[in-house]
Order: structure tokens, then sequence, then C-alpha cells
């Protein structure tokens, strides 16, 4: 499960939950919903008329199964949308696929993947249609060693220019640190160009450190926004 503090009152929270099929794959459940908080509604005649909460849901399943070196993943979801006395609802899908060791650079192999995601009609809030962001997205990861791996994705949205993702990270087991325990740290950054696009000040980079207790695992994002301001993000899994 996850929670992200974004801008202002704004916020974004997820649950899911996945379990290994054995060698038919494995199968995932998951929930994702956001809202701005309690906002204030206005007539044609600039009036106060109440406060309403806006509201965004997604439900949905997803199942990957691994073909040789290849892994298929797809996932299907329903989507509603919740503004003042409005609400719509439609259903979209993603599709994906990864590539495992496609490659050697130097002395660590090479994932690449691909995905396209928010595949579905519009979702439509009274009388207003609005078409699902529709994106794909193309990339791989480099492990340059066994504590270090790089990544890089290149993303292509249907109402933007394409836009590229970088992100590091490296892994600190605890016995680098003379600890007999199986757990790591492992320390992020990473840089988004989309991000940093329209907006002055420190954006496009983001920060952030993990630790994974075998049965638990909690990682914590920093993300700037410039002049808008900062959002944090927490995520905790669970494994047993």
């Amino acid at each position: 499960m996850g929670y992200d503090a974004l801008l202002e009152t704004s916020y974004r929270g997820a649950m899911a939950f996945a379990r290994p099929l054995g060698r038919a794959g494995a199968l995932g459940l998951g929930l994702v919903y956001a809202s701005q908080g309690a906002q204030t509604a206005y007539d044609g005649r600039g009036d106060s008329t109440g406060r309403f909460t806006p509201l965004d849901l997604s439900l949905g399943a997803a199942y990957a199964h691994r073909l040789g070196s290849a892994l298929l993943g797809a996932g299907f979801k329903l989507i509603r949308s919740t503004l003042v006395d409005r609400s719509g609802m439609t259903v979209a899908a993603d599709l994906g696929l990864v590539f495992k060791h496609v490659a050697d650079l130097g002395d660590g192999p090479f994932d690449a993947g691909a995905s396209v995601s928010n595949l579905g009609p519009p979702l439509k809030l009274g009388e207003t249609a609005d078409p699902l962001p529709l994106r794909a997205r193309a990339g791989g990861v480099w492990h340059l060693s066994s504590t270090f791996d790089a990544a890089l994705d290149v993303v292509f949205r249907v109402d933007q220019d394409p836009s590229a993702a970088l992100g590091l990270e490296a892994r600190l087991p605890a016995s680098s640190w003379g600890s007999a325990k199986p757990w790591f740290a492992a320390l992020r950054a990473g840089y988004d160009q989309n991000r940093a696009r329209g907006v002055d000040g420190l954006v496009g980079m983001s920060a952030g450190l993990g630790f994974d207790f075998s049965t638990l695992r909690a990682d914590y994002a920093w993300v700037p926004m410039g002049d808008l301001g900062m959002t944090n993000r927490i995520t905790l899994a669970f494994r047993f």
C-alpha cells in the first residue's frame, strides 16, 4: 500500500495484493484513489454554494505469465470519477512485456520492456467526455552489479511530446555493515524530463530510500515540484 502527499491539499493512495500461481504466473488486485480535499463550489455569479470533495477511483485486476525469458502481463480496471453532483465510469486495459537479459553491457545484464496503459473509451461527466491519458512506454534496466541498477524510460503520451526518465538505485546489504541479518537498504535518485516542463525552480529530480526486511519493505520518495512546492510519497509492502 502507498500514500502520496501531493501539492496543496491533493493526495493519492493505493492498495494492492499479488499472489504467485506457480508456473501458471501471478495474479494481482489493486485499488487507487485520489482527491484534492474539500473544495468550495461557486455559481455563475461567483457566490459560494457549499463544499464538495472530488474523488477518483480505479479498481483493477492483472495477470502475468512467464514465457521463456519474456514476462507478459495484462490488466483491466474500472475507473470512476465524481465531481460535485456528477459522476462517470469507464473501463481500461494495460498491457506490458519484459525481456530478461537481452544483452550484456560490460559485466552487467540488460533487461528491456515496453507497456501501453489506459486503453479504453473516454470518461464522461455529464455532457463532457474526456479521453483517458493514453501512454506508451519503452525502456530498460542495466544491472551494473549485484548492488547497483540504472534504468531509462522513454514515455509517449497522447497529448504531450515524448519525454525521458532516468533512475539509479544502490543497494546496501546489511552484511556490508557487519550484520548477519538478511536485510538491505537502498538509496535512489531520478530525473523525469516531463515534470521539468513549464515549472521554475528545483523540479524534475527526485530522491528516496528504502528498507527491505524480508517480510516488510518500506520506501520513501521526495519529489520537488519547483515553485509549486514538494511532494512526499510512502509505500509499505508486506510479504506472507
